[in-house]
């Protein structure tokens, strides 16, 4: 049991870390001499009923005796902070480990998630390995080895009532592996329940201002509450259920000592068995049963942490996105698009069907169509955020698969309609693009993406913390800090995924002059639903249910009386009917 939680942790972590085992070592050796003190108890008693005790075996005993209380003292304090620090370090791995092992799942995995289910497996399943690791494997190899060591020592005492002392083992040990049976489907319901619950919390903090602005508190506190019964439900269960089955595993233990002490008067009536040796074993094997007991319920935490330390292991299972053996550097940085087709998880329609175009490098392509096109399909699998399904993408005529991913990402920069910034100041936001920047590169950065200027309006300038997401920033605001990371980047390559759609019209206009600086000199391509900021480009790919139905420049598509002209004659009557009513108004 031991062995396969050092197992599944090492597998975890990915390493192996000495400490470890020298601090089980050193636990093992604690146990043992805690156990070496009742021997030489129980000798000096032999010593004291036969009259040969004299003061210099008297002191000889206390010595040793004062020296298995200090051995065990030192190996205790040479045990704990080996196995704190070796935890600690392995577990640290086992984050980094499957940290990096979500950066190269694709997208689509993350969709099929529930927030709080994930959040789970990173947060209160790997404390608990931590936490198992931690303050669980010396506390057991020390209960484990004390007990074993005194009934050696028992054995040599006598076999007779060694055996007897042992007797309620066998029933006992059936009454705990039952017990762990029926812990186990309790434990699972938890585990289910309290990923659950953090899906439940993350979805309502999340959507408060949904929620406040529909006043639909009433449903939404009611789901809440439903899946905070079932987890109290869960809780109650596992600490109930197999309550029952641990208390016989505890009985079972002490009928054992009740049957040596009959053994035991028996014999002595009989003449065969002395009053130290009975005496003896009656206070010697307390310490075995109740170690017996603690080790029992140490081993019931450790089946029901299986499930946890399982859940994580899952994530270390699921597939990447497979990387070549040999990374090949782009030779350009045109791109062409071959019979892409691609379609997600369980989706019923497909969201590419044989897509095939040329991005020229340097050059600004934009990318349109009515929702649900497959635009933004399109420019994640250029990003590789997933592989194709049939066709082929590539970058300077290399596949996107065979540039591999860290050097692909060195090759393209995104600029998403949902601007993602972390907790942490303006300056540590804007280094995501280049760890490396100096201030005065960050500095620039940010009046390239007419960024500076409220930057230094800031409490703190480029120091001032910003709050989760960013939330106390305009979506102008956010949007020309991403632009500026963008920028800081450097790549050759630019994909903007509308990146002004949410922004009020007063600030589009310095995001167009900060895109317009980030794109010069790049292949950009820009997905838009506001035609008029697109038209100038020197090509349009228009999309159509998964298809490439257009292409051209802004000219040209107008009088193909298609797709796009019916978008561009729509969004200018839009516009016709706003300015006529602010005449009317």
């Amino acid at each position: 049991m031991i062995g396969n939680l050092i197992s599944v942790g090492q597998r975890l972590s990915g390493r192996n870390d000495p400490r470890l085992a020298y601090g089980i070592a050193c636990s093992a050796a604690e146990g043992l001499f805690a156990a070496a003190l009742y021997p030489l108890i129980y000798l000096l008693l032999r010593e004291v009923e036969a009259g040969a005790v004299t003061t210099h075996s008297a002191g000889l005993y206390a010595l040793a005796m004062f020296a298995c209380v200090m051995l065990r003292i030192a190996a205790g304090r040479i045990a704990m902070p080996m196995l704190f620090s070796a935890a600690y370090a392995l577990m640290g791995e086992a984050r980094l480990r499957v940290a990096n092992h979500l950066r190269r799942l694709p997208m689509g995995w993350f969709a099929r998630q529930r927030g709080g289910d994930l959040s789970a497996r990173l947060t209160s399943d790997l404390e608990l390995v931590e936490h198992l690791w931690s303050h669980f494997l010396g506390v057991f190899v020390t209960g484990l080895t004390m007990p074993i060591c005194l009934m050696a020592f028992l054995f040599w005492i006598d076999v007779r009532m060694a055996l007897a002392a042992l007797a309620g083992l066998p029933p006992a040990l059936l009454a705990l592996w039952w017990t762990q049976r029926v812990v186990g489907q309790p434990g699972e319901r938890l585990i289910a329940a309290s990923a659950s619950v953090q899906s439940e919390l993350l979805e309502y903090v999340q959507g408060i201002a949904v929620i406040r602005s529909f006043g639909r508190f009433g449903d939404a506190w009611q789901r809440l509450l439903r899946k905070l019964d079932e987890q109290h439900a869960a809780l109650v269960a596992v600490e109930s259920k197999p309550t029952p089955w641990l208390v016989s595993y505890g009985f079972l233990l002490e009928a054992g000592y009740v049957g040596l002490v009959f053994a035991g008067v028996w014999w002595l009536s009989a003449g065969t068995l002395s009053a130290l040796v009975l005496v003896s074993f009656m206070v010697l094997v307390l310490p075995v049963y109740r170690q017996l007991f603690d080790v029992g319920q140490a081993m019931l935490m450790l089946r029901f942490s299986r499930r946890a330390m399982s859940r994580i292991e899952e994530l270390l299972t699921e597939p990447v996105l497979p990387e070549p053996a040999s990374a090949l550097p782009p030779q350009g940085h045109d791109i062409v698009v071959d019979a892409v087709h691609f379609a997600y998880e369980g989706a019923a329609e497909v969201a590419l069907r044989s897509v095939s175009c040329t991005f020229p490098a340097r050059g600004l392509t934009a990318i349109v169509g009515p929702s649900g096109a497959g635009k933004t399909t399109l420019v994640h699998l250029i990003a590789r955020l997933w592989d194709v399904q049939a066709g082929a993408i590539r970058i300077g005529g290399v596949d996107v698969r065979d540039i591999g991913s860290h050097l692909l990402h060195r090759h393209v920069a995104m600029v998403f309609q949902d601007v993602v910034l972390f907790s942490g100041s303006v300056r540590d936001n804007l280094r995501i693009g280049c760890p490396d920047a100096s201030d005065d590169q960050i500095v620039a950065a940010a009046r390239r993406a007419c960024a500076h200027d409220f930057i230094e309006a800031l409490p703190q300038g480029y120091d001032t913390v910003l709050d989760e997401g960013g939330a106390s920033l305009s979506g102008g605001e956010r949007q020309r800090l991403s632009i500026a990371r963008a920028l800081l980047r450097d790549a050759p390559i630019l994909l903007l995924d509308e990146a002004t759609a949410s922004v009020d019209p007063s600030g589009e206009a310095e995001i167009q002059r900060a895109l317009a600086e980030l794109a010069r000199g790049r292949t950009v391509i820009a997905i838009a639903h506001r035609l008029h900021s697109v038209r100038h480009a020197e090509q349009i790919l228009v999309l159509d249910g998964g298809r490439l139905v257009e292409r051209g420049r802004h000219e040209e598509l107008v009088q193909q009386a298609g797709v796009y002209a019916r978008l561009w004659e729509r969004q200018m009557q839009a516009r016709r009917w706003t300015l006529a009513a602010s005449g009317a108004h």
